[in-house]
Formats: C-alpha cells, sequence, structure tokens
C-alpha cells in the first residue's frame, strides 16, 4: 500500500464533480475542495493513473499524483478549518 495525494483543477464542473465521485470510488479521501488522499494498493494505483488520463483531456486540465511514504505524510501540516473528509455540495 502506499499514500496518494491527488491534486486537481479541471474547468469543466460536471467533469470535476465526476472526477471526484471516482476518486471516492478509488477510496480516497477529499481533505480540500480538490485534493484526495489515501492509501492504495498497487492495482488501485495503476487504476487511478489511468483514470487520470481519462479525465486530463482539455489542454487546461491538470491532475497531480503524489505519491508518499509513511514517513512524508507523517511530516505534513494542516494550517486553519483542516477536516478530513469534509463534503462541500453546491446546489445549482
Amino acid at each position: 500500500m502506499v499514500r496518494v495525494l491527488v491534486v486537481y483543477d479541471i474547468d469543466d464542473d460536471a467533469k470535476r464533480v465526476k472526477l471526484a465521485d471516482r476518486l471516492k470510488g478509488l477510496g480516497l479521501s477529499r481533505i480540500q475542495r480538490s485534493a484526495f488522499a489515501g492509501n492504495l494498493d498497487s492495482q488501485r494505483l495503476r487504476d487511478l493513473y489511468r483514470l487520470c488520463e481519462r479525465f486530463a483531456t482539455d489542454p487546461r486540465d491538470v491532475i497531480h499524483v503524489f505519491v508518499l511514504c509513511g514517513y512524508d505524510w507523517s511530516r505534513r501540516r494542516a494550517f486553519g478549518s483542516f477536516r478530513e473528509a469534509v463534503e462541500h455540495v453546491v446546489l445549482v
């Protein structure tokens, strides 16, 4: 298992929501509006890479996947009103 951090900037609202749903489906937790983190086995990590390739199709889209060791993750610091797995729902 590896710890991953996924950070993205997707312009299209529907595509961004779909990506977030897929990241949750892989077992990742939302840590900010456009950031997810969690532990993945090697198969799920490959699934994540394929998912990112499918979603980053527009030249303005970017998805960063950081694979972190446990030590690096343990040294992270959160400032402000950090709450793991916070969901924000916007009704239009």
